[in-house]
């Protein structure tokens, strides 16, 4: 097989993956938008600094720490932990994509 082929070869779980950098990204810009207009925080204090200091620096932080980490765990795919930990965090971001849209709706 071609390593494109073998990149890949888990079609659901790399669709998971990319599901994830998305969410990611959209819970990064709908985080700075509703801090901005004063409806939310920036839960995590680390994230919190970064996004005082360059809108672009938290977005760019957070993009990089979440693809690392998908990186990861998609490569030790073949690990029944490393599929959880993809699963979890589509889960976690599927319910943080329903939050904002609260915020977005009712504040």
């Amino acid at each position: 097989m071609s390593p494109t082929k073998d990149l890949f070869l888990n079609r659901n779980l790399f669709f998971c993956v990319v599901m994830v950098l998305v969410l990611s990204g959209y819970d990064a810009v709908a985080t700075m938008h509703h801090i901005g207009r004063g409806v939310a925080t920036e839960a995590n204090p680390l994230m919190d600094s970064l996004i005082q200091r360059s809108a672009v620096l938290f977005f760019l932080v957070k993009m990089a720490i979440t693809a690392t980490c998908m990186v990861i765990c998609y490569n030790y795919s073949h690990r029944k932990a490393a599929r959880a930990g993809i699963h979890l965090a589509v889960g976690m971001y599927v319910v943080l994509f329903v939050y904002h849209a609260m915020i977005s709706l009712f504040a």
